[in-house]
């Protein structure tokens, strides 16, 4: 369902009591407390609010309350329960994929010579995982298994940003066999990247599939047996 709880019908209110039980077997709590909890206050003696739930007679606006404290507070357990009434976020589902299939080691950070405007050979490339300064220029580096089309992305905070590589700002750029750098300006040379405000850990994230449809979005992720290839690699942004 959307999670419009102002529609929400019978079976879906019975749904969620189903998960708010499995929480409470799980837990201290019982599902009254879970209810007081959601609500702010104590249950009115003489209202069988239990029954009500369980059989999804429960008001939609208590409902509501509930779905919020559960999804605050067990988002885990609930999505493992009901994927349905609650769905990973957009972030966590990222988070998850990252975690488990992120390739590490073959896109790593190239700084920018400040005297030549020029990148540094391979031989003097910084580790994977990098300090960069606020507005110092860097690019990537590269090293696909395949030819085909890349999309890149920036986690910082918990938030996916889209990070354009192709010309003009396009979300979507050509990527060789090898070994190259990205982005690449109309001439071919190497573009400069900088990060101007944002103090921090920042995550970028490089897609790579032969066939351009089987890229991610910032809202979903690959499939696992889509073929597309995501690189990663962590940057600490410093004054």
């Amino acid at each position: 369902m959307d999670n419009n709880w102002k529609t929400a019908t019978k079976a879906d209110r019975a749904a969620l009591y189903h998960v708010a039980r499995a929480i409470a077997d799980t837990t201290n709590l019982t599902v009254e407390a879970i209810m007081e909890q959601a609500f702010g206050h104590k249950l009115m003696v003489g209202t069988d609010y239990l029954s009500n739930f369980r059989s999804g007679a429960i008001g939609r606006p208590k409902a509501k309350l509930i779905h919020a404290w559960l999804a605050e507070h067990h988002a885990d357990t609930a999505h493992a329960v009901d994927p349905r009434l609650f769905p990973k976020t957009h972030a966590d589902a990222w988070g998850d994929y990252l975690a488990n299939h992120a390739i590490h080691g073959k896109l790593r950070i190239v700084r920018f010579d400040k005297s030549m405007g020029l990148v540094q050979r391979k031989r003097n490339q910084p580790k994977p995982d990098e300090i960069l300064k606020l507005g110092e220029e860097f690019c990537f580096h590269l090293d696909s298994d395949v030819a085909g089309h890349t999309v890149a992305f920036q986690l910082y905070e918990g938030i996916l940003h889209p990070l354009p590589l192709g010309l003009s700002d396009n979300s979507i750029a050509a990527v060789s066999m090898g070994e190259q750098f990205l982005p690449l300006d109309g001439k071919g040379f190497p573009e400069k990247l900088t990060e101007a405000n944002d103090l921090g850990l920042h995550q970028f994230v490089i897609a790579v599939a032969e066939d351009e449809g089987k890229l991610p979005t910032s809202t979903v992720p690959p499939e696992t047996d889509s073929g597309c290839s995501v690189h990663s690699i962590q940057v600490q942004f410093t004054v």
